[in-house]
């Protein structure tokens, strides 16, 4: 498959840098973060033209990369805190709601296989519907209802538990 030349690669990352940063910085609440995963997904459009161009939109690829680098960085930032090692403080103030999303999905992370914390950020934190999910993650809706019961129970097991423990 033919690679992207520089001006298709500067035209693309022109028109849809802000939309991935604001998809990352959804998911990660860290400027700095959402900013490195910007980089990280056009390096792997670069890297894998042929992937990239399988897609019958730009933004459908870049929108389940970006997702993919974000449980990336989400399950680093759980081996850190895991080792004690919490990084830095985030740099920009998210809503509350957003943030307990993400902390409650951070968390989760721990828990969940790839396909159950992709549709927990794509549920909890984007909003999506099962019909929405299943179309960007390729399940069927009955499959990804069963997901969300899933994690929703997971998250319900690690609550009690967190209270249990104090």
């Amino acid at each position: 498959m033919q690679g992207l030349g520089p001006a298709e690669l500067r035209e693309l990352y022109e028109n849809f840098a802000p939309v991935v940063h604001r998809r990352a910085l959804a998911i990660l609440g860290r400027d700095a973060d959402a900013w490195d995963a910007v980089q990280e997904v056009f390096r792997r459009v670069l890297e894998s033209p042929g992937q990239f161009r399988k897609e019958a939109r730009p933004m459908t690829y870049l929108y389940r990369a970006t997702t993919n680098v974000c449980l990336n960085v989400l399950r680093g930032r759980a081996v850190r805190e895991r080792t004690g090692d919490a990084g830095p403080e985030p740099t920009v103030e998210p809503q509350v709601d957003a943030s307990e999303a993400r902390e409650l999905v951070s968390r989760l992370g721990r828990e969940l296989d790839d396909a159950e914390l992709q549709i927990a950020i794509l549920h909890f934190l984007d909003g999506l519907t099962q019909e929405e999910i299943s179309l960007v993650v390729g399940l069927s809706r009955k499959t990804v209802g069963r997901k969300i019961e899933a994690v929703r129970r997971a998250a319900a097991s690690l609550t009690a538990s967190e209270v249990a423990h104090g």
